[in-house]
C-alpha cells in the first residue's frame, strides 16, 4: 500500500480499514482487489429501497442482520441498462460501527 499508490488513495484505504475493523472486531487485511464496475450513465429507477439483508462475520460470528429504512432514510433502487448491477442512490443513512444507521434529517 505504497509506491504508486497516490495519496488519496491511501486515505480511503486507511478510513476503509478502521471502519471495517470497527464493524466487524477484527484487523481488516487487503487480501484481493475487487474491479470497481463504472457507474453508467442512465440508470433505471426501480423504487425505493424498504430494507436490506446481510450476511456477515462480526466478533468471529456469522450473524444476518436485517435493517428497515424509515421514511425520508430510505435508498433509491436503482439498476444498470444491462440488469447487471444494482445501485442504492441518496437516501438519509450511513455505514457505522453499529451497521446501517438511519440518520435523521437536519432542520
Amino acid at each position: 500500500m505504497s509506491g504508486g499508490v497516490p495519496p488519496s488513495k491511501r486515505v480511503q484505504i486507511r478510513e476503509a480499514k478502521k471502519l471495517y475493523s470497527d464493524f466487524t472486531g477484527h484487523d481488516a487485511k487487503i487480501i484481493d482487489e475487487i474491479p470497481k464496475p463504472a457507474v453508467p450513465d442512465v440508470l433505471i429507477y426501480i423504487g425505493s429501497v424498504d430494507g436490506i439483508m446481510y450476511t456477515t462475520v462480526r466478533d468471529g460470528k456469522t450473524e444476518m442482520y436485517v435493517h428497515e429504512f424509515k421514511g425520508e432514510a430510505k435508498p433509491e433502487f436503482c439498476v444498470s441498462p444491462d440488469g447487471r448491477s444494482i445501485f442504492l442512490i441518496g437516501g438519509q443513512y450511513k455505514f457505522t460501527e453499529r451497521g446501517i444507521v438511519d440518520q435523521r434529517k437536519k432542520r
